[in-house]
């Protein structure tokens, strides 16, 4: 069976499951992580973007009021046949994808293979682990925290996993679709401490994140 691997990225309206795309974009792959396909745009939300997530992303209202919506542009580019979504806090991610993409298979988590094969990185979002691996993305200046940037840096991210693993794509995706048991807060203020030792109400504030890692989950609800 052949599977697109999708390598991809969104900016939203904010993190909660009712925010939406304003911007997308991903590299298709093949199985050695060389490039196929590219597609990216910004993305009309159809509401308001607030000020706080244009501080985040750059992207305004006036940016993208002559821009597509997410149902325009993927009627246009259709991600069509069996794909798998690679991408950073894939669970994110694959939340505005997921919409778009009928025959979604899967996701390959690059944030949560990191945490296992970096473990002494500072933290574990992208750009730190840019510069704490030293990756070399072939990033613009003008595409410093778009979409396409990002998917650039993540790219380079899973090609220097495999090299550090010897893993392929199949491997990465047993790995992380593989539930694993935490034992110890892999990040915030807490970060280190065993996950017994960690306050009742952090953890119930963990527990009502929408994005929360899918192991972090359900190793907090066995406590």
């Amino acid at each position: 069976m052949s599977i697109r691997l999708i390598a991809g990225d969104v900016e939203t309206t904010g993190v909660s499951p009712t925010d939406k795309v304003v911007e997308i974009a991903w590299i298709e792959l093949n199985e050695d992580f060389n490039i196929i396909d590219s597609q990216r745009s910004l993305i009309n939300p159809e509401m308001s973007i607030p000020a706080g997530s244009s501080a985040v992303h750059g992207i305004t209202n006036s940016h993208v009021a002559d821009s597509p919506t997410i149902a325009e542009f993927m009627a246009d580019n259709p991600i069509d046949g069996d794909a798998l979504l690679i991408a950073h806090n894939a669970a994110f991610d694959a939340r505005y994808f997921n919409p778009w993409v009928p025959d979604l298979v899967g996701t390959i988590c690059t944030m949560k293979m990191a945490r296992e094969v970096y473990p002494d990185a500072d933290n574990h979002k992208m750009q730190t682990l840019k510069f704490h691996l030293g990756l070399e993305a072939d990033v613009a200046h003008h595409e410093a925290h778009t979409a396409m940037g990002d998917v650039k840096v993540l790219i380079e991210l899973l090609r220097r996993i495999s090299a550090d693993t010897g893993w392929t794509w199949v491997e990465m995706f047993q790995f992380c679709n593989t539930p694993r048991v935490v034992t110890k807060m892999p990040f915030g203020k807490h970060k280190g401490k065993t996950l017994r030792d960690l306050p009742r109400s952090y953890i119930k504030w963990l527990l009502e994140l929408d994005n929360l890692d899918a192991d972090l989950r359900h190793s907090l609800q066995q406590l």
